[in-house]
């Protein structure tokens, strides 16, 4: 639920410099969006240029020429403003499922950034009115499945309705007309000038709002894996000469070196360090290849953060204003195929981190693996938490289905063939969040077998992160699996609501980075234990 609080502070947009975690205190948190004085300068000398170009007479996609392959019909000047208001309610499709308050928020944080930018042409009062909906609260009613990814039309479509007092919203925890919500926040429905209905729905917001808050959502899954991880390798009787510092050191690869660090954190104090506590001279990959693995997957979420802030603080306007030169040109920059790559890529990493974690799921519950009873049961010839198994494998099909790229599948020529090309980027944003969902999941079951079996181990010393990540299980889990079963769905919401990192953190603290040497080592240890 998106709650409003004067503790959270307020997002100044610049154009220049939104993060993801601005984009997340807006959406979830509430705080307040203004613009600073500076961009809205840069907006105004912009919209300058617009009039200048609306003066001569010249020729401008949207502005003043239909949309599309009606672009060659030209739009009479006393009927500007009435086609900016028919762009938006006629791309407005009505279908699909609604999206929560706080996806609808990211999605006018990011737009409304975006026109901070200066490239679009439009006047502040019209930023100024998606700011004032976002800090009153009036939150447009939008479903999604729309968009083909080059600008998300349909979405977009559905806010701006609301700006101009039409569509549906909530305010007030009440649903009600787009006129009525702004009435009852106290606002006015803006009136639309010449360029300002393009600029309403030509954006990538759902990709951008809706893609910032998922690849927050991955941020936290990697973490939750590397606890859940760790707390195998206990359960398990694992090497830790996976994670010796020098390992990273001479392969450098960033994820790695950040993997092996919170790995080595989160065991600080495990008997596990102790001499001759590993069990096997080389375990599983699925344990010996963890800092591998989630290095490359944090080395694939670097990269689509860093794609995603580019574009959040882009000019992705069509057609754009250009201030040095007064004038408008026709781009492509609405064209987002680079974010939906690099979710196609996350994707696919975080799919390999879930099948390792399946993996080590099924070992813990072998016991020509495990060395423990099949399936962890308390009695030979019991089931035990065998039946978990099945359903880890099903969830590890079910990623390898999320991870198959989309960025591909754009077969389609609409406005009669001239836009033959879609990146289907917010295709690739759900289908990223679906994966997250089906992760945290796989988290909960690895959290519970793994904490049984560290309880048939005899309960030894564990780390300073995964003891209170056992603890935290252990209050889900069971000792007798045939008479009282886990509660799995307890545990997931544990992980998805952010629980579980938050208690570990408490103990273990922040990441510390790789040293220049590229020897540090987890807090408390002189080093990892030997092969």
């Amino acid at each position: 639920l998106t709650t409003f609080s004067p503790t959270t502070g307020t997002v100044t947009l610049t154009g220049d410099d939104l993060s993801i975690e601005d984009v997340v205190r807006v959406a979830r948190r509430g705080a307040r969006v203004e613009v600073s004085p500076a961009a809205l300068q840069r907006v105004r000398r912009a919209r300058d240029v617009v009039d200048q170009v609306l003066e001569r007479g010249d020729l401008v996609y949207g502005m003043n020429t239909g949309v599309g392959s009606l672009s060659r019909y030209r739009v009479p000047f006393e009927g500007l403003e009435q086609f900016s208001v028919r762009l938006v309610t006629r791309h407005t499709t009505h279908q699909g499922a609604e999206v929560d308050a706080g996806v609808v928020r990211a999605m006018m944080v990011t737009r409304a950034n975006g026109m901070a930018k200066g490239g679009v042409g439009v006047r502040a009062e019209l930023i100024q009115a998606f700011l004032d909906a976002l800090n009153a609260g009036v939150h447009p009613v939008v479903r999604m499945g729309g968009s083909v990814g080059q600008a998300d039309l349909a979405e977009m479509a559905e806010i701006g309705q609301v700006l101009i007092g039409r569509g549906e919203a909530e305010y007030g925890g009440r649903r009600m007309s787009g006129a009525e919500a702004l009435k009852a926040a106290g606002l006015e429905p803006i009136r639309l000038k010449a360029k300002e209905g393009l600029a309403l729905i030509s954006a990538n917001g759902v990709t951008m709002g809706h893609g910032s808050l998922v690849l927050a959502d991955v941020a936290d899954l990697l973490d939750a894996f590397d606890v859940t991880a760790a707390l195998s390798l206990e359960a398990f009787g694992g090497n830790l000469s996976t994670i010796h510092p020098e390992a990273a050191r001479m392969r450098p690869h960033p994820g790695q070196a950040r993997a092996a660090d919170r790995l080595r954190e989160l065991l600080s104090g495990s008997y596990l360090w102790r001499p001759g506590a590993a069990r096997n001279l080389q375990d599983p990959l699925s344990f010996r290849c963890v800092p591998q693995t989630h290095g490359a997957c944090y080395d694939a979420h670097a990269y689509a953060r860093g794609t995603m802030e580019v574009e959040l603080n882009s000019a992705s306007d069509n057609p754009l204003v250009l201030l040095n030169d007064r004038s408008i040109i026709s781009v492509g920059n609405f064209d987002v195929v680079a974010l939906a790559v690099a979710f196609d890529l996350l994707r696919v990493a975080v799919a390999q981190v879930v099948h390792l974690a399946n993996e080590r799921i099924q070992k813990h519950l072998w016991s020509q693996f495990s060395g423990l009873p099949t399936g962890l049961a308390a009695r030979d010839g019991d089931e035990g938490l065998r039946p978990l198994g099945y359903a880890s494998a099903s969830l590890a099909a079910e990623a390898r289905v999320l991870a198959n790229p989309v960025s591909l599948d754009y077969r389609g020529q609409i406005a009669e063939g001239i836009e033959d090309h879609a990146s289907m980027a917010p295709l690739g944003v759900r289908k990223t969040e679906d994966m997250v969902w089906l992760a945290r999941r796989m988290a909960a079951l690895e959290l519970t077998v793994a904490t049984r079996a560290v309880d048939l181990r005899g309960g030894p010393p564990l780390g300073a992160g995964t003891g209170i990540a056992c603890a935290i299980a252990r209050e889900f889990a069971t000792t007798e699996p045939e008479e009282h079963w886990p509660d799995v769905d307890g545990l997931t919401e544990v992980v998805a609501g952010g629980n579980l990192l938050a208690r570990v953190s408490r103990e273990v603290g922040p990441l510390e980075p790789v040293s220049a040497t590229g020897d540090a080592v987890g807090p408390g240890e002189a080093g990892p234990a030997s092969p």
